[in-house]
């Protein structure tokens, strides 16, 4: 039987890798790719919640625009849709509240994204004190008699 010395088996280059070096660098890349996949599902959310708040800002300026340039009546309403939205997530409430003695109206108009109709999940805003239109009726009224 010959038997190798110790000092030419030291010596000499493995084959392969053994099992368990395959399994710790399998279960490394598996951790780098579950990171790098939620890290791309988080970053996926913010983009769709951001471009969600945008739209909503944008919707809530156009609404309160309309309302003070009296293309849409200067009132009170609620869960109104826009005509623009082929989905029907998108609705806007107005709240105008008059302030008495000083002539102001407290305009607050707020935009939600409900889809499905279920929970808001972007939202937006926005109040405005404006003129009463009837004080400029009352002056002309006035004037006339």
């Amino acid at each position: 039987m010959f038997v190798r010395p110790a000092s030419l088996s030291r010596s000499l280059p493995r084959a392969g890798l053994s099992l368990l070096e395959v399994l710790v660098s399998v279960a490394i890349f598996l951790g780098a790719m579950t990171s790098i996949m939620y890290a791309l599902s988080r970053g996926q959310d913010a983009e769709i919640a951001a471009r969600l708040r945008s739209e909503a800002v944008i919707r809530c300026e156009a609404v309160m625009g309309e309302l003070v340039a009296g293309v849409i009546e200067l009132d009170s309403s609620s869960e109104n849709p826009f005509t623009d939205d082929e989905t029907g997530n998108w609705t806007w409430t107005s709240d105008v509240n008059s302030e008495p003695g000083n002539g102001l109206l407290e305009v607050r108009v707020v935009v939600e994204h409900r889809p499905g109709g279920g929970e808001p999940n972007a939202a937006f805003s926005l109040v405005r004190y404006v003129r009463d239109p009837q004080l400029f009726v009352d002056a002309m009224l006035e004037a006339d008699q």
